[in-house]
């Protein structure tokens, strides 16, 4: 009677709850539009049927009226919502579904009692029992309309599934059957339920950090967080409550099925044997399903809480200053710290969930061992202990490691952004060394955490080890001690309990110091958010359209007024100008003058004091450094222009035409389809520049700023582009479009409307040319007389379109489905194979210890014996070897292995990219490589080591709880090989899919880093054109993309989960059948050790196969590295073995006899060029833009394979000779672009091998002009000098210039860039001079961006430095007006280039003599 009663309380409980659930769905569904659906007519008859048969119930019912009514409420409001919601929503509520569950389970219940009944009774609940049943099966398979055809936009595959295939994750099979025959490809991947897409996200993200009080706390971002997902997050309350019914539903249903077999009156059991069967039943299908919704709305807030985390760090970056950005920490933000945080939800639901299962877990202790219920208190209070002291010291650890891995990305980005210069100037060795010291502070942050964690971990198994054990062994002692024996019930029902209780209260102390630790992670990302935004606070001043003024009259379409920026250090200083519509305006200066600092200003781009006014802020922008997406050329050129526009074919040829892009493009393999490569490095300098400018004229702006575009071209194209552009005809004049030209070509000044001179930071002379020219210099640039012949030599590499590319790519991959075991031994190598024995070892021994206490515990029970004391020894001997060893399994993974696989792993990956060929990088974008040292590193360094080490246990404790599982109930055998079968077939089709999966989502997160990257290095351009919403579209596209694999994974996982999770609910009920059926034949102690490795082998199986799972798809990582390092060829020959002497090159002799190289194998770049160069001479290479001058110096660095040919310096073939010593002892070279590392020392940008004095680099430095710029206070010197250090000694003390980080000493120009990076070569050779070398010197456009005064000064540093000291110097120049003057006549040597060949060979008068002609 008393299980009678209980049921019939619920039901009335669930009924009223129902009802008014009811009641708030009809208000609801009204609301919504119509959706007629199939089935919806027989749906509303059943409902009707059912309100008759609940009326007959009462009518026949002599008990339990109450009930009833309630029930007939229930079934007379779900049939008025069957009526309203059938029409207005399409399929019933999941409430409605669940209520049907109950409705069955309760009628079940009393078949048995209505069967002794009269037979009206019997009929009329079998025929509500089928009437529940078909409207069940009505909802479960109801699928809801096509709402993308309704409503207008897609949904997914998920959305328009029935409740049924929802909950059993019916509707990811096509895809598992997918993954299993076929390559997946990210196109194909379904779409994602709309409220989990990025757009939405963003926005409620967005609009709740506006809306965030203020001042803000440190709990701001959770705050917001909460607020702007509000419903995702409690959405995951109600599964966790039914899944906390469910689980404290198990040792109940023990207890009750242990009393079933041992009692033999049927008068003392409150349960039948049928009643057993259908109460496990509802229990472990129920705990399966509440499980998977669970795991699955937390997946769900997993998803949004990553996105808007993205969403907030990508527009905190689109708002905030370029030059205060960096790569590395938006990077680590976006990757590390959101992928540390979007399990934050999870930790905040199990803590209250495991929480309450505790509290659950003491009242049924109690009542099991009486007043020692505290005992596992008093434990759970004392090793909380040192959860506390972990909590206390975690946070400001994890953030510590973070920081360093922050560090890490920072440079390894610098350098792979800037490989070519890196590999030229010969510090690829010299920058793995510094990111190898980075990467060793990394490993020593995270060892500090991994200690905390072992400590923790010793404690929290103490807790889950020792807490049954105690409760046991004194309830054990006591009943002894009273003459009682350990009974069988209170011993495995008491186990259980105490088994919910540990592990909840292990879970609260385990989520506690890692919720604590993310809060380190919370702090960077707020730090980062409330960082000063960009305050553009120009004053934009539209046309009038409504009252045009005369045309005689323009107004200014750019505006200064006392602007000045800077404060006390003033890079401008009242800055008053007007740039009329329809103008050109020129603007040149002296290096660091200010040019770049007033573009910027005009822009927005930069703090200033003062007025800045224009007519549109909207403007056509051309940086000093172009900055290029990896796009197509059409896409680049196309990218900022209205649809209209883009779509105007004849203005886009028009645009190539004038950029003299037209017979470059069409030489290209694809013509415009042509990739550019990450930042344009398929192009050579002029060519980026060339781009860059036609993508600011096709916008078709008002107003156009062109930042020294010109600076990497030759003369002849340049005045062809200008006369193209600015002529009386030019393109741009003929529109009247506003032009700012920064230049110091003066050639082309006549050209402007106006000519502005600046000088620190002032206007020194402004006006028309006309009116200055008599204050004019000479001429900046000889015009070489050439004829019209355009040369066509991009750097042409073999590339695909995108999307075939990514699918030839995957296809390539076939192993990413079927797995590849080599990869273990790969692992198991960089993890050191000593550390995994020990580790395997240890769990294997953990296994045994921890499963057989079982075991021991059936045979205490069932022992006649009364030596209770060698029971109790035993039991306590056998959990505390256990613990010893499970804490040595997890010492040998997170002390031994994680750092040493982290190690060994990055220091491959480090040399396979600095070690791989330009054209590797060519063909692969940077934000691919970077995350290779980001997303796969974590991979290694956190969860690889856990999941090696989590499949190790489980395997070894599933095959021991299997065996205690089967000597308890023996018949259960013969299912072995059905269980088996089953969990090989799953985990098959599994696996193959989600490490496609997985695989696809670290690629798609490359995508992610791709568009940060290029979000930070174009944030000017982007901003400049109000390109913003289109970048932000293109992120939340990518972003999109990225969500799309890694909910699919979420959800396979979800699926696997609730497989498994039917198979042991099959065996659990089947080991209660069991025992229902063999009553006489099964003891209670079999049933009791049965149920409770049913309950813990559920756990072992789903945590082996996701350990499994995460290892195989974790190897991915693996995977990716290896992939690299057998692929990716080092640039080094076998045959580079011959090491010169010390004193190599001894005067700089160059022969290069019958050179022929090549980028492509089809491509050549130099064809059959023969040179000779005697020492000390100077060697100027002239020739158009892409003639292949800067080739020539790309092969003598052999950056380029020679095809054909030899090179030899002072009579050594240099193809013999080790790459490193050429680039760092042969050749000192100043590249094109400075290579400028903000986040390293300053004095490590000038010495990157930090071997010289400090005096000796203040001198070069002030020799170069850039000492008094750079350094605090003009006058400062530094007394004490460290002799030692000049010999590689440490230093006693620290440089306050020398030794802070370049990125925070005043920023400096582009020119200035070029001046540093001429510093950086006085020092190489004064280093490499000690040993007696002779190096020789690679100028490539090194005085592009200077302007004529510091240009001669700079020839006059390579005069005195150089050539006077003897040494060979070969300069590539467009600008050789300045080199004319130090070239001496007979004795240096002027070679002009075309189409990779040596054209003519002369000397200086030679380029007197063209100029003259091409006048």
């Amino acid at each position: 009677m008393a299980s009678k009663d209980v049921i019939a309380n619920v039901s009335i409980l669930l009924s009223i709850i129902f009802t008014l659930w009811m009641l708030f769905q009809t208000c609801a569904v009204k609301r919504r539009s119509p959706a007629v659906t199939f089935g919806v007519n027989g749906y509303r008859v059943l409902s009707t049927f059912l309100v008759a048969s609940s009326t007959g119930r009462i009518i026949t019912s002599e008990h339990q009226k109450l009930s009833r009514t309630s029930e007939l409420l229930a079934a007379c409001a779900l049939c008025g919502v069957a009526w309203i919601q059938g029409h207005w929503s399409g399929r019933p509520s999941k409430v409605t579904v669940l209520y049907l569950i109950w409705c069955l389970t309760r009628d079940g219940f009393e078949i048995p009692n209505t069967a002794s009944q009269e037979p009206r009774s019997w009929f009329i609940l079998m025929a509500q029992l089928t009437i529940e049943l078909a409207l069940f099966i009505i909802g479960i398979l109801q699928r809801p309309p096509l709402k993308s055809r309704t409503y207008g936009y897609e949904t997914s595959t998920e959305e328009e599934a029935s409740i049924l295939s929802r909950s059993f994750f019916g509707w990811i099979n096509p895809i598992l059957l997918r993954g299993y025959h076929n390559i997946l490809v990210g196109s194909e991947l379904p779409s994602i339920d709309r409220k989990l897409r990025p757009g939405p996200i963003r926005a409620a993200a967005l609009r709740a950090w506006d809306q965030r009080p203020k001042p803000e706390k440190k709990t701001a971002l959770p705050g917001v967080l909460f607020r702007c997902l509000k419903k995702p997050f409690l959405l995951a309350i109600p599964p966790r409550i039914f899944l906390t019914f469910f689980r404290y539903s198990q040792p109940i249903l023990i207890s009750q099925a242990i009393v079933y077999v041992t009692k033999d009156e049927p008068t003392k059991q409150a349960w039948t044997g049928h009643r057993l069967v259908i109460v496990s039943a509802v229990v472990y299908i129920g705990l399966a399903i509440s499980t998977t919704a669970y795991q699955h709305s937390l997946n769900k807030l997993r998803i949004t809480i990553r996105a808007a985390l993205v969403a907030l760090i990508h527009s905190k970056t689109m708002d905030s200053y370029a030059e205060t950005t960096s790569e590395g920490r938006v990077l680590t933000l976006a990757s590390t710290d959101v992928d540390g945080l979007d399990t934050i939800g999870e930790m905040f639901h199990e803590t209250w969930g495991q929480v309450l299962e505790v509290v659950i877990g003491i009242f049924l202790l109690s009542r099991e061992v009486g007043w020692l219920f505290p005992v596992p208190l008093i434990i759970i209070v004392l090793c909380s202990r040192m959860s506390q002291y972990v909590a206390k010291n975690l946070r400001k650890r994890q953030g510590n490691w973070n920081r360093a891995t922050q560090s890490r990305i920072s440079i390894t980005s610098a350098a792979v952004s800037a490989i070519k210069n890196v590999k030229m100037l010969g510090l690829q060795n010299i920058i793995s060394v510094s990111i190898e010291r980075q990467r060793q502070h990394e490993i020593g942050m995270a060892n500090k955490v991994r200690w905390m964690n072992l400590a923790y971990a010793a404690s929290a198994n103490a807790l889950g080890m020792s807490a049954p054990v105690l409760t046991l062994v004194l309830y054990a002692i006591l009943a002894n001690m009273r003459g009682v024996k350990l009974d069988t019930e209170t011993a495995f029902t008491t186990i259980a309990i105490l088994i919910m209780v540990t592990h909840p209260a292990n879970m609260v102390m385990t989520i506690i110091p890692r919720a604590i630790a993310s809060f380190a992670s919370f702090e960077r990302i707020q730090d980062f958010l409330l960082e000063p935004s960009r305050q553009d606070q120009r004053i934009e001043i539209p046309d009038s359209t409504e009252c045009p003024e005369p045309r005689s009259v323009l107004r200014p379409a750019i505006s200064l007024a006392s602007l000045s920026v800077g404060g006390s250090r003033s890079a401008l200083d009242n800055i008053n100008l007007a740039v009329l519509q329809n103008s050109i305006v020129m603007c040149c200066g002296a290096t660091a003058a200010g040019k770049t600092i007033l573009v910027r200003s005009i822009l927005g781009e930069i703090p200033s004091t003062g007025t800045v006014v224009v007519s549109s802020k909207r403007i056509g922008y051309c940086a000093q450094i172009a900055c290029l997406p990896n796009s197509s050329i059409k896409e680049i050129i196309t990218s900022y222009a209205k649809e209209h526009v883009a779509l105007d074919s004849e203005w886009y040829m028009s645009v190539v035409n004038a950029c003299c892009l037209t017979e470059d493009i069409d030489a290209l393999p694809g013509c415009d389809e042509y990739l550019v490569g990450s930042r344009g490095i398929n192009l050579s300098g002029g060519q980026r520049q060339r781009l860059a400018l036609a993508r600011a004229i096709f916008a078709r702006t008002d107003v156009i700023v062109l930042d020294d575009p010109f600076s990497a071209l030759d003369g002849k194209t340049e005045a062809d582009i200008v006369q193209n552009l600015l002529g009386p005809h030019g393109l741009l004049r003929n529109l009247g479009v506003t032009v700012l030209l920064i230049s110091n070509s003066t050639q082309y000044f006549p050209l402007a409307d106006e000519v502005i001179f600046l000088e620190n930071g002032r206007i020194k002379k402004q006006g028309q040319w006309a009116e200055l020219s008599s204050h004019n210099p000479r001429i900046l640039k000889t015009v070489l007389g050439e004829d019209h012949v355009h040369d066509t030599k991009f750097q042409a590499v073999d590339q695909l379109p995108q999307p075939q590319r990514r699918i030839e790519d995957t296809a390539i991959d076939v192993k990413r489905k079927t797995g590849d075991t080599e990869l273990y031994r790969y692992y198991i190598k960089a993890a050191g194979p000593a550390n995994v024995f020990f580790m395997v070892a240890c769990t294997a021994a953990y296994s045994i210890f921890v499963t057989f206490p079982q075991f021991w515990l059936k045979i205490w029970t069932d022992s006649d014996s009364s030596n209770t004391w060698v029971f109790t020894c035993g039991y306590i001997a056998l959990n505390f070897m256990a613990w010893i060893t499970t804490i040595g399994g997890i010492w040998f993974t997170i002390i031994f292995i994680a750092p040493h696989s982290g190690k060994v792993l990055h220091s491959q990956l480090l040399k396979t990219v600095i070690s791989a060929p330009i054209l590797y990088f060519s063909k692969t974008d940077n934000g691919s490589i970077l995350n290779r040292f980001s997303q796969d590193l974590q991979l290694v360094d956190s969860q690889l080591p856990n999941a090696l080490s989590t499949v190790t246990v489980q395997i070894f404790k599933l095959l021991n709880q299997a065996a205690l599982l089967f000597i308890a109930q023996k018949l259960l055998t013969f299912t072995l090989p059905l269980c088996l079968a089953v969990v090989y077939a799953v985990q098959r089709v599994y696996l193959r899919t989600s490490r496609q999966l997985r695989l696809l989502e670290l690629e798609s997160k490359s995508a992610i880093s791709v568009d940060f990257l290029e979000t930070i290095d174009g944030l000017s351009t982007i901003r400049a054109f109000q390109g913003q919403t289109k970048a932000i579209a293109q992120h939340l596209l990518r972003l999109g993309e990225s969500q799309k694999p890694f909910y699919i994974l979420l959800c396979l996982q979800c699926w696997l989960r609730i497989v498994l999770d039917l198979l042991v609910a099959g065996i659990a009920v089947g080991v209660i059948a069991l025992a229902v059926i063999l009553k006489d034949t099964t003891s209670g102690g079999e049933v009791g050790v049965a149920l409770n490795m049913v309950l813990v082998a559920n756990a072992t199986l789903l945590k082996l196969v996701e350990a499994w799972t995460n290892l195989e798809i974790s190897l991915g990582a693996i995977a990716r590295i290896k992939d690299l390092e057998e692929k990716v060829l080092p640039e080094d020959s076998l045959t580079e073995t011959f090491l010169p002497p010390e004193t190599w090159p001894p005067s700089g002799q160059i022969a290069l006899h019958n050179v022929t190289a090549s980028y492509t194998k089809d491509k050549t770049a130099l064809d059959d060029v023969s040179l000779q160069i005697e020492p000390g001479q100077i060697v100027l290479i002239c020739g158009r833009t892409g003639s292949g001058k800067s080739t020539l110096l790309s092969t003598l660095v052999k950056l380029l394979d020679l095809q054909s040919g030899s090179i030899l310096v002072d009579g050594v073939n240099i193809g013999f000779v080790p790459r490193s010593i050429i680039r760092e002892r042969c050749f000192v070279t100043v590249s094109q672009e400075p290579l400028l590392l903000g986040q390293q020392s300053l004095r490590f940008n000038v010495d990157p091998s930090e071997s010289l004095s400090d005096n000796t680099i203040i001198s070069i430095l002030t020799r170069v002009g850039l000492w008094k710029h750079l350094s605090h206070d003009p006058n400062e010197n530094v007394v004490a000098v460290d002799t030692n250090h000049e010999s590689g000694g440490q230093q006693a003390y620290t440089h306050p210039v020398l030794d802070s980080v370049f990125g925070s000493l005043p920023p400096i120009s582009v020119g200035q860039g070029q001046l540093l990076a001429l510093a950086r070569a006085l020092l190489q050779v004064h280093a490499i001079s000690t040993s007696g070398a002779k190096p020789i010197i690679l100028l490539d456009e090194a005085t592009s961006s200077l302007d004529i005064e510091t240009e001669a000064i700079i020839h006059g540093i390579v005069h005195e430095e150089f050539t006077c000291k003897g040494h060979t110097v070969i300069m590539v120049a467009h600008r050789v007006g300045a080199a004319i003057s130090h070239l001496r006549e007979g004795v240096d040597t002027v070679v002009w280039m075309r189409n990779g060949k040596i054209e003519k060979v002369g000397g200086p008068s030679m380029v007197l003599d063209v100029s003259e002609v091409g006048g």
